[in-house]
């Protein structure tokens, strides 16, 4: 069952299957918002085939492939592989096409505001207990196997910041920590 963008705010964990699909701003595709603040939003797009993304000025884009190890993005006319393990950041007003391989690819997409905030990000994989950093803005499993407080985390689940401690168990997971800083901090 999906829950509304509202419903979902009072939540500090997110699952793409909590998030009602929704189309993107040109039509052409359709992404679940997992999270949406005044300065970001945190949504999984679907990919298939090549797709344009939508224009968005004064917005900075973080994109990391969610269920490929890799995508091909064209920026501005200049194509570039996009891994897991390092992600990508543009400007929402860069001319951007994606190209998923057979079968399509889900991905996860930061937007953030650039007047408002700034975007950083880290990937790494883990193995065992990982501490949830509390300083994150949200924290992102973005392949693997994990739990949280034993329920099971699916690829593309959120975890909101949050003051109470929190520690992921996984076997092997790639996890990508993001810090979403006003500007000027």
């Amino acid at each position: 069952m999906s829950l509304d963008l509202g419903a979902l705010a009072d939540l500090d964990v997110v699952t793409p299957a909590d998030a009602a699909p929704e189309s993107w701003a040109n039509g052409l595709g359709v992404t679940r918002v997992l999270a949406k603040r005044l300065a970001w939003r945190l949504s999984v797009a679907e990919l298939r085939g090549r797709m344009p993304f939508s224009r968005f000025d004064g917005i900075d884009r973080v994109l990391i492939p969610l269920s490929a190890p890799s995508l091909a993005l064209t920026l501005d006319g200049t194509e570039q592989r996009v891994t897991r393990e390092r992600g990508i950041r543009f400007r929402g007003e860069s001319r951007a096409i994606a190209t998923a391989d057979r079968g399509g690819t889900s991905v996860v997409n930061v937007m953030v505001k650039r007047a408002l905030a700034v975007p950083t990000y880290r990937i790494s994989v883990h193995r065992g207990t990982v501490a949830v950093d509390p300083a994150a803005t949200v924290t992102v499993l973005l392949a693997g196997r994990a739990t949280l407080d034993e329920l099971p985390l699916p690829p593309g689940s959120a975890l909101l910041q949050s003051t109470r401690p929190r520690r992921i168990e996984c076997e092997s997971a790639v996890i990508a920590r993001f810090h979403i800083l006003a500007s000027g901090d």
